[in-house]
């Protein structure tokens, strides 16, 4: 048969099987495979992912998340570019 998207498999199971197995996800967590969608109208983002993934989200987020939108940063390492300064 068809093999299921992690995320169909979070939002079924409550459990992220590749990332957390044996943890249940409590049932108000909903995956969304598309961050344009996931990011739409937020206020408040907690980020939690590798920081080399950064410059190629945050145009898509900046696009479709609130304009006073915070972030939370739960990422490790840093990435800096010594011509920019940044």
């Amino acid at each position: 048969g068809k093999q299921k998207k992690l995320t169909e498999i979070i939002n079924q199971q409550h459990e992220n099987v590749k990332y957390l197995p044996g943890i249940r996800l409590p049932s108000n967590i909903v995956a969304m495979p598309d961050l344009a969608t996931a990011a739409q109208g937020a206020t408040l983002l907690v980020f939690v992912l590798p920081h080399q993934f950064l410059p190629k989200l945050l145009p898509i987020i900046r696009q479709h998340a609130h304009p006073s939108c915070r972030g939370v940063s739960l990422i490790k390492g840093l990435d800096y570019d010594e011509d920019k300064k940044v």
